[in-house]
C-alpha cells in the first residue's frame, strides 16, 4: 500500500538542525533571483517608444437637449395636535391606574 499514516523504520531520517538553514538559503536564491530580475528590467537599455496615437471618433447621437427645470416642492404645515395620536410607550399602560 503506498499510501501510509505513518512512515516505515527502515526509512532514512534526515538529519537534525539543518532544515531552517535551507530554508533560509532557498528565501535568499529566491531573493536574489527577483532583485536581479527586477533590477534587469528597469535597466534595461532598450525601453518601448510611447507615441500618442489620434483615433478620429465621429458622435452618431446627436446632443441632448437640456431636462426642464424641476417644480418647486410646496411645503405642507403639520397637522394640528388634535389630530395626532399620542406615542405608543412600552411598560407606560402598566403604570396607569
Amino acid at each position: 500500500m503506498l499510501l501510509r499514516s505513518a512512515p516505515p523504520e527502515h526509512m532514512p531520517k534526515m538529519p537534525r538542525g539543518w532544515g531552517w538553514q535551507i530554508k533560509l538559503g532557498c528565501l535568499a536564491a529566491l531573493v536574489a533571483l527577483y532583485g536581479g530580475f527586477m533590477w534587469h528590467v528597469t535597466h534595461q537599455k532598450i525601453r518601448p517608444v510611447m507615441e500618442r496615437v489620434d483615433i478620429p471618433v465621429t458622435v452618431v447621437a446627436p446632443p441632448r437637449l437640456a431636462a426642464p427645470p424641476a417644480p418647486p416642492i410646496t411645503m405642507l404645515p403639520p397637522p394640528p395636535l388634535a389630530v395626532a395620536a399620542p406615542p405608543v410607550l412600552p411598560g407606560a399602560a402598566a403604570q396607569q391606574p
